[in-house]
């Protein structure tokens, strides 16, 4: 493959600053099957889509973070905002050429708001149209009801996703091991030491898989039924969790970006017991169901 050679490859790296610390890595153009990642993180048009999907909660709470009263960070906000411009320029590329009209004002909505925070000219009611078009951008463009390209073309142009490696805060309860003392006396006879079973790799993986599939479900009916969710939110997380650390660093880096997911709605919630302004249960329903979706598809042992 030729990286280099004029009007063959283009890489493009985008370093993100004060937001999440993360790197994009580079996308190679016009190889002989298109446009695809050179570390080979997101194989499908759908998988890239839904990665950059995955990432727009967290880049807009980071923009009204960023703009708090209390302590702004204009820079901190221009990076996020960029972000946001980037992960909806991927979603663009991976749908049909028809289809991807459809993302332009959106896209140029964003970036004009990028200038007004870089010249320090935002203000008004710009907090809350950046609400209201953040609703509109994951109604509108929700993977469940988009057409998204079957592979690469030579014009698709997949983004890479930064995964904030960071994990979403999980509390365990806190165990005191007591310590034994050693009994007096003659010592008890040794029991003699047995070979643990070997467990099969693959029946780790499905019975962890299993278990966050039920979490998941579990977390969905107490949200419906108003009840506490903070256990079955908490049970899908260290579900989570485990499968990841059973995956190498391209499947482990694809499950952070569902954690992180998972955290942000907690986190706008309040543990999914209030709702964001202008937000309904339903809209809540349909995030969850996005992540179960992606989850499911690319790691149910069974498919």
């Amino acid at each position: 493959m030729n990286r280099l050679s004029p009007g063959i490859a283009l890489f493009l790296a985008w370093p993100w600053g004060c937001t999440d610390g993360a790197e994009i890595p580079p996308v190679e153009i016009g190889g002989p099957n298109g446009a695809r990642l050179m570390n080979g993180q997101a194989r499908s048009p759908s998988e890239a889509y839904e990665n950059a999907y995955a990432q727009l909660t967290r880049a807009h709470y980071n923009v009204h973070r960023n703009l708090d009263a209390r302590g702004q960070n204009q820079l901190g906000a221009t990076d996020a905002m960029a972000l946001i411009i980037r992960c909806l320029e991927t979603m663009q590329s991976c749908v049909a050429s028809a289809d991807r009209g459809l993302f332009n004002p959106y896209i140029a909505r964003y970036t004009g708001w990028q200038k007004d925070i870089e010249h320090g000219t935002w203000g008004g009611a710009f907090l809350s149209d950046l609400e209201r078009t953040e609703r509109e951008v994951k109604s509108r463009f929700n993977p469940g009801s988009v057409h998204v390209l079957a592979e690469f073309g030579g014009a698709a142009k997949p983004e890479p996703i930064p995964v904030k490696t960071q994990e979403p805060p999980f509390f365990a309860d806190k165990v005191e091991v007591p310590v034994l003392k050693k009994p007096d006396g003659p010592e008890a006879p040794k029991q003699p030491v047995v070979d643990a079973p070997v467990v099969n790799p693959a029946a780790t993986l499905k019975l962890l898989y299993q278990a966050w599939d039920r979490a998941h479900d579990e977390l969905v009916a107490a949200y419906k039924d108003k009840k506490d969710c903070t256990p079955k939110y908490e049970g899908v997380i260290a579900a989570l969790r485990l499968l990841k650390g059973q995956h190498g660093v391209e499947q482990a880096d694809f499950l952070q970006i569902y954690l992180n997911y998972y955290a942000d709605i907690s986190e706008k919630t309040k543990t999914f017991t209030a709702l964001p302004e202008k937000t309904t249960e339903k809209d809540i329903l349909d995030e969850l169901d996005v992540a179960a979706r992606v989850i499911r598809k690319r790691f149910n042992p069974d498919k």
